[in-house]
């Protein structure tokens, strides 16, 4: 066995250790090793809620709607989605680079019905993180996923007034540290094109 595959083959077991940890520690605490405050409740519903259990890839990652989401109010256009990334942290491309990495994808539903709605993924960055014989491609800050609603699907979106997308992502530090994937929700409300 070559050197590059015992290192592929460790990184491997690590990641499905820190995994398997994630899960056993979650289920038995439902909090985060030495985590003191305890959730607070809010009167205010629109109020984040403090979340309790280890960190996933929310905690790193947010989604912004950018200001192309108004062109759906007129013609058929497009709404870009952009990914708010911290420093030193990065997430998968899509297509990912290996088969056992969790690509970023982009959902979208209109009035409880899902849409496949045509998505364009940008090129990811050849990164300095290589597993075996691959340098993996990644999203950093700033990347910018595009939907390209078709006229019929424009047409379904305004008979519904929103829109509702989700992009699955899974952060990773450049040291090569995981967190758990997240589901990084946004919605855009078409009779003011303002998001919620």
């Amino acid at each position: 066995m070559t050197t590059q595959a015992k290192v592929l083959l460790t990184g491997i077991a690590v990641f499905l250790i820190a995994i398997a940890a994630f899960m056993l520690i979650g289920t038995n605490s439902g909090k985060a090793p030495g985590s003191a405050q305890p959730e607070q409740a809010s009167s205010d519903p629109q109020a984040p809620v403090a979340r309790t259990g280890l960190a996933d890839s929310s905690d790193k990652v947010r989604l912004n709607l950018a200001e192309g989401g108004k062109a759906l109010i007129g013609e058929t256009g497009e709404i870009v989605l952009t990914l708010d990334i911290e420093p030193g942290w990065h997430v998968n491309a899509n297509p990912a680079s290996m088969e056992f990495l969790i690509p970023t994808v982009a959902k979208s539903s209109a009035g409880g019905q899902s849409l496949d709605i045509p998505t364009e993924y940008p090129r990811g960055r050849v990164s300095d993180i290589v597993l075996g014989d691959t340098a993996l491609e990644v999203y950093d800050d700033g990347a910018s996923i595009r939907l390209l609603p078709d006229e019929k699907q424009t047409t379904a979106l305004k008979e519904a007034g929103k829109l509702d997308m989700t992009v699955r992502v899974q952060a990773c530090s450049d040291e090569g540290v995981c967190l758990a994937p997240a589901d990084l929700p946004v919605s855009l409300n078409l009779d003011d094109t303002k998001p919620q």
